[in-house]
């Protein structure tokens, strides 16, 4: 019976690497070359790898419209996510060049990659589908983050950033997918790319932690209260009643379904707070939207879980 605990029991460890993550690099246990070092070997070798494992074959993508509706979601849902954040922020009286901008994108952007893996990792571990179709998601999270989500920082679009090793990992996965010429690779291939894609999950969350303590600074509490619970409204309470109402009325393929549970119970993406950096924004305001909804995500992730699976229907008594 699905239940609170079990969903604890496999969210806990997620915050604990994280946390695991933050400490070690405040302690200045991990270089800064270090850090970007296993970023970028994660984003472009083990990632791609697990995606090449799950996504050909995968029975969730067996039609071309489960791939679309996957990617739709992934867009409207962070679409939505600027105009609630932008409303919350607009109520609370941030201002462009005050904060506002950098508020909407962060917390309009929830962690569509890093958090939701391990998690359906260990709750389906027996059912490839939904792990399939996070990378898918995550294409139409990529673009509107590129286009209306820079756009709202700089005025400017940035779809050639889309093109990284994830995006055209999910391209290759899908082409080998539905021209099933992925029957075709070796074994041996196939093992090694599961190998390397298994150390994805838990590196990939450890950094998270990690990045998140490498932009902490004691300036960024100051006057943290308003832009924190702004965010925690926004981001766990609205958005993610919505994303849960989309799973329940829209119809969707039930794996995708499962996907959008997940989604509704994260907190805030941590990339923002790069490309707050690099692109004149607010890096303070994107930190504080990360370790607020992050920290209150780590109490409210499992009844968010428990309670959207439950609602559409998911029962972990059945095989």
């Amino acid at each position: 019976m699905l239940s609170f605990w079990t969903i604890l029991s496999a969210t806990a460890p997620v915050f604990l690497i994280i946390g695991l993550g933050f400490f070690m690099n405040r302690r200045e246990l991990l270089g800064e070359s270090l850090e970007v070092g296993v970023m970028r070997l994660a984003l472009n070798l083990f990632i791609p790898c697990l995606i090449l494992t799950v996504i050909p074959g995968n029975p969730s993508l067996e039609k071309i419209s489960s791939a679309v509706w996957s990617i739709g979601a992934g867009f409207m849902v962070v679409i939505t996510g600027f105009a609630i954040s932008a409303l919350v922020g607009w109520m609370v009286r941030l201002k462009k060049g005050d904060g506002l901008r950098t508020f909407t994108i962060g917390t309009g952007i929830q962690n569509y990659g890093y958090l939701p893996i391990p998690i359906i990792a260990e709750l389906f571990s027996e059912k490839s589908g939904p792990m399939g179709l996070v990378f898918v998601h995550g294409i139409g999270v990529e673009m509107a983050m590129w286009s209306v989500g820079l756009f709202i920082l700089t005025q400017k679009s940035g779809w050639r950033s889309m093109v990284n090793g994830p995006f055209v990992a999910v391209t290759v996965a899908l082409l080998l997918n539905y021209t099933q010429l992925y029957r075709f690779i070796p074994q041996p291939v196939i093992t090694s790319m599961e190998m390397l894609g298994r150390c994805s999950i838990p590196l990939s969350i450890f950094m998270v932690g990690a990045t998140m303590g490498g932009f902490f600074k004691r300036d960024v509490i100051v006057d943290a209260l308003r832009v924190s619970l702004a965010s925690v409204t926004a981001r766990l309470v609205i958005l993610s009643a919505l994303i849960l109402a989309g799973a329940y009325f829209l119809p969707v393929p039930h794996d995708l379904k499962i996907l959008l549970v997940i989604q509704a119970a994260m907190p805030a993406a941590v990339f923002p707070i790069i490309l707050a950096r690099i692109y004149g924004g607010s890096p303070a305001v994107a930190i504080q939207v990360v370790l607020a909804t992050s920290i209150v995500s780590v109490v409210t992730s499992p009844f968010v879980i428990s309670y959207g699976l439950q609602l559409i229907g998911v029962d972990f008594s059945s095989p």
